[in-house]
């Protein structure tokens, strides 16, 4: 084997066991105690093993209701973004004139805001309308806010496709509607797929959006549900990592099974935009 290729693998291995002991330490955290985790043997495998807190977020903190809340709210809010930011892409990518690059440069301004920012006049916006715990609200919320880098990523992948594409489908005598949903939004599955996982997953973990606008115990997420274990002068780290592994365990085999696809959208939009 060539030095070069033993190099390689060495790195591999090494960002290997830095990129999994996150979940190494979460695992054995989540059936131990906190004298234990934060105590010198926090590295170490647990000597007493207290599989009860696996219980206990389901009992205590109701995590089967958050998983249920944070599918519901993350799977219609990527739905919203991937509808609304297709329309918006393909209008934007194949219309002529200043308008649309007018357009364009104001949805994108809302990559540059941070939403810390926003977190105030939006309070006020929503308990003017009584919008606290709705699945409307914070629905509409995730979404607004992941729009502009959905309509980024779209539009220039639908900017990239060859315009024999445009020529094919005028002489088929598609209107803008046909064209879009029977053309376009096929050609661009990579890319929306891409925009898909990422705006389900930055909005299944999300928390201080569901923690100002979701105050109804039955309405928590899973990030809700875990701060059901912290007190005012205490705070049960053992059952707050049990949650953490369950939520994460669909996340995981999610990305596992899509992750070709997300890679490959990302590499092939950041070629064509």
């Amino acid at each position: 084997m060539k030095k070069k290729n033993i190099v390689i693998y060495l790195f591999a291995v090494f960002w290997a066991a830095i990129t999994l002991y996150p979940l190494y330490f979460t695992l054995i955290s989540s059936v131990k105690t906190n004298n234990e985790i934060f105590g010198i043997s926090a590295f170490k495998l647990p000597t007493e093993y207290h599989f009860d807190y696996y219980v206990r977020v389901f009992v205590e903190a109701g995590l089967g209701r958050a998983l249920f809340n944070s599918f519901f709210i993350s799977s219609m809010s990527t739905f919203l973004v991937v509808l609304l930011a297709s329309m918006a892409s393909f209008y934007l990518a194949k219309a002529n004139g200043k308008i649309p690059g007018i357009l364009y440069l104001y949805v994108i301004l809302g990559i540059m805001i941070p939403f810390n920012s926003t977190l105030i006049p939006l309070v006020k916006l929503v308990a003017s309308v009584n919008g606290y715990n709705s699945y409307s609200t914070i629905i509409v919320i995730y979404a607004t806010f992941h729009i502009p880098f959905a309509i980024f990523l779209i539009s220039g992948y639908i900017r990239g496709l060859n315009k024999e594409i445009d020529e094919s489908a005028l002489v088929d005598g598609c209107g803008p509607v046909r064209y879009l949903f029977s053309f376009v939004i096929p050609i661009c599955m990579p890319i929306i797929s891409t925009t898909a996982i990422l705006t389900f997953l930055f909005t299944y973990n999300e928390l201080i959006f569901a923690v100002l606008f979701l105050t109804k115990k039955e309405m928590y997420t899973i990030s809700l549900s875990m701060l059901s274990f912290v007190g005012e002068r205490s705070v049960e780290m053992g059952p707050i990592f049990a949650a953490i592994v369950i939520a994460i365990l669909p996340m995981i085999t999610v990305y596992l099974l899509m992750q070709e696809k997300v890679i490959g959208g990302l590499s092939t939009g950041a070629v064509k935009g």
